[in-house]
């Protein structure tokens, strides 16, 4: 006794999650239970794109749907390759398995697909101020760049996750989405563990995109500061030579009435050997 009935007609779609621009396999899995096939029909909506009909020449067949482009080398009557796949193609599909005669059994089933948009960078993070004392409040606020759907923001303060004052949604004229929220902090002397205390926001979308922004904070006593100058520093005494040397070069045309300078024309000693000995160089 041969068993003819059609049964377990299932649509499978790898990836699960589609990305604009990419491959989708649409794979129509069923028990035939010994009847022959007749056709394996698919749909995108109501709109049948694409037919295998083993008994006829060629047994391959597409129709013409927008958007919709269909890798005629590595599809058959099992499974459909989609390429360049679009936001628009976002929707129901389906594959109708029909069994040839004489029960011409048909079954369909059903698979909705979401092609999505990934963000083209990282989140922006932005704070109030570049240094917070214990006491003040920290105010930042992270950003994500168009998606669609919209990203997964969440803000850590050492690893530790913030709830937001306020998260809005911002669409664009190109249908995807910019999420935006909003956080505050109570600054305290414990969230500088070692001398920095770090925020970080991350942005997600399902497993297929994870980014983050990252601001560090110091601490006052480990903020960089400049070297003081101080008088008997280097640069000081530098110009303290300087200073001496002007000083007896312009003091004998001031004072050249008063004083008479013979004592260094009659000697061996020249002016310029008494400026040198005078600067103790």
């Amino acid at each position: 006794m041969v068993v003819t009935s059609l049964r377990d007609v299932r649509l499978l779609v790898e990836p699960t999650i589609v990305v604009r621009g990419g491959v989708a396999a649409l794979i129509c899995s069923r028990d035939m239970q010994g009847a022959p096939l007749y056709s394996v029909k698919w749909y995108r909506g109501n709109h049948e794109f694409y037919r295998f009909t083993p008994m006829e020449e060629p047994d391959t067949r597409v129709f013409g749907l927008p958007g919709i482009y269909v890798d005629m080398n590595r599809s058959n009557g099992s499974q459909v390759l989609l390429r360049r796949m679009d936001l628009g193609l976002a929707g129901n599909f389906s594959c109708e398995v029909t069994a040839d005669s004489p029960s011409f059994a048909t079954q369909i089933a059903n698979k909705y697909i979401d092609v999505i948009a990934l963000p083209t960078s990282i989140p922006v993070l932005k704070a109030d101020k570049d240094r917070y004392q214990p006491g003040e409040t920290l105010r930042a606020n992270c950003t994500s760049p168009p998606a669609r759907p919209s990203a997964n923001l969440t803000v850590y303060v050492n690893e530790e996750a913030v709830r937001a004052t306020e998260t809005s949604l911002h669409p664009s004229d190109i249908g995807l989405f910019t999420t935006k929220v909003n956080i505050e902090q109570k600054i305290t002397p414990d969230l500088f563990p070692g001398g920095r205390l770090r925020l970080a926001c991350y942005a997600t979308l399902y497993n297929v995109y994870n980014k983050s922004a990252k601001l560090d904070f110091l601490t006052p006593e480990t903020d960089p500061r400049p070297e003081r100058i101080t008088l008997n520093g280097g640069a000081s005494k530098t110009f303290l030579n300087w200073f001496l040397l002007m000083l007896l070069f312009f003091l004998p045309m001031v004072m050249a009435e008063d004083y008479d300078l013979s004592y260094y024309e009659d000697t061996d000693v020249r002016q310029e050997d008494a400026v040198v000995s005078l600067l103790g160089i």
